[in-house]
């Protein structure tokens, strides 16, 4: 009884640790939000656009602000750890987000979720999202 007892309790250790995500650098190629493209180039250079801004205290209409984990929403986050996780604007143009109070620029539908430190965590959008304030994950994120 004891050793079938340890082979369950085994057996779903195994299963919840591999249903955890394994950190990962970047995406292996382009990720698309609804009909935007993304190379990692450009996420890359939305996560050092908001770790720069955060850093030196610049929060163009609130961005880069704090990104929370919800588990309804289904998202995997790349990054290890338990946040917290910030979220930046990742532009369709290829332009990095900026606005000011004198010249208000969306902030689109589309994120790049990092750690404080800019590790890549995932890409995420409004698009297809529940809610209006909700996200989904962005294919081949």
């Amino acid at each position: 009884m004891q050793l079938a007892f340890s082979f369950v309790v085994a057996a779903l250790s195994a299963a919840l640790v591999s249903t955890a995500a394994v950190p990962r650098a970047l995406p292996s190629g382009t990720v698309t939000c609804g009909r935007n493209k993304y190379a990692v180039s450009a996420i890359t250079a939305a996560i050092n656009a908001g770790v720069k801004d955060m850093n030196a205290g610049n929060f163009p209409d609130d961005y880069p602000h704090q990104y929370y984990d919800y588990p309804d929403e289904h998202i995997t986050l790349w990054c290890s750890g338990s946040g917290p996780w910030y979220e930046f604007p990742i532009m369709p143009n290829g332009t990095i987000y900026t606005s000011t109070p004198s010249h208000y620029v969306s902030p689109g539908t589309d994120r790049v979720v990092f750690t404080g430190s800019g590790a890549y965590c995932a890409v995420v959008t409004h698009t297809g999202a529940s809610s209006s304030d909700g996200f989904v994950a962005c294919a081949n994120d």
